[in-house]
């Protein structure tokens, strides 16, 4: 299949005709005409519906169009690939990145990526962990870092961070007068969390039902900083990892007491899309990533 074909019909149809697409690609109508009708030809069947006003898609056109982009946008990314492949990467990666490592990571990764691979674009999204976990299965991300909460492995994924909970509370708040406090102290105590199902939740609620603890979800936010807010002006408790704890609550509004009694591990998982195979580019942001996790690591350590 000609890729020109595919271009000149991904034109069209963006700028619903085939004049304005011509005059846009500084290339003849009757060129775009052309390619297009080979390609029908090729396919067996109109892609177009051509009017005075203009060019609107067939059934078949709206159906191949997504394809037929994806396709081109591989086929870019192959010659990129091709022309300065390892020394110079070059492309676009998204990023998913649950929120709690947000502030660990992205600054220094946009610097590195300044520094070592200028030509690299990186698109960063912030979700919860199983929406990130879609997004890598679904090919939306190249490269997820989500949590799991237990002593399971995430399949094909490597583990870059570990964590200790604690309990966050308003500053002054009884629950976190010692430094650390048992899990039973959760019981009935007014918390914010994340949108359920988040895997922190889960978890929470897996180890209150053993040991026969009620959890008081009152407030339930799809970002940190709801939750954050939550804390300081309704006068609930939290559960977040240390990391966040000790580099984003840091303030007077706060305080913390380490969770025992069990303890409560949180590890984050590095993971790289399987929907396509990873480009140079996104390899290099991965071991980028991969690189600042573990220095985090150590740090914390």
């Amino acid at each position: 299949m000609d890729l020109k074909g595919l271009l000149a019909f991904c034109n069209v149809a963006e700028f619903g005709s085939f004049s304005r697409a011509a005059t846009a690609l500084g290339v003849a109508q009757s060129v775009l005409s052309r390619q297009v009708s080979a390609l029908e030809i090729e396919l067996g069947a109109r892609l177009f519906y051509r009017t005075g006003r203009g060019a609107t898609p067939t059934e078949l056109g709206e159906a191949v169009l997504g394809r037929a982009k994806s396709l081109l946008a591989d086929s870019e990314q192959l010659l990129l690939d091709a022309r300065g492949v390892r020394d110079n990467p070059a492309g676009n990666v998204d990023l998913g990145v649950v929120p709690a490592i947000t502030h660990l990571l992205v600054g220094r990764l946009s610097a590195r990526l300044r520094r070592d691979y200028p030509l690299i674009r990186l698109r960063v999204y912030e979700a919860y962990s199983g929406q990130i976990e879609d997004w890598l299965a679904s090919g939306r991300v190249d490269i997820g870092l989500f949590h799991r909460f237990g002593s399971g492995k995430a399949r094909g994924a490597e583990k870059v961070l570990q964590s200790e909970q604690m309990l966050v509370s308003p500053r002054g708040h009884p629950a976190t007068r010692r430094k650390e406090v048992p899990l039973r102290v959760l019981d009935g105590l007014p918390l914010a969390t994340p949108v359920r199902p988040a895997p922190v939740v889960a978890a929470l609620s897996d180890l209150a039902a053993r040991q026969r603890i009620r959890l008081n979800i009152v407030l339930e936010g799809s970002t940190s900083t709801i939750i954050r807010e939550a804390i300081v002006h309704s006068g609930l408790c939290a559960v977040f990892a240390r990391h966040y704890v000790e580099r984003e609550l840091k303030s007077e509004e706060f305080s913390a007491s380490r969770i025992i009694k069990p303890v409560f591990v949180q590890t984050t998982w590095l993971a790289v899309g399987t929907q396509h195979p990873a480009t140079v580019a996104a390899r290099a942001v991965a071991r980028l990533v991969r690189e600042i996790m573990l220095e985090q690591d150590r740090t914390k350590s």
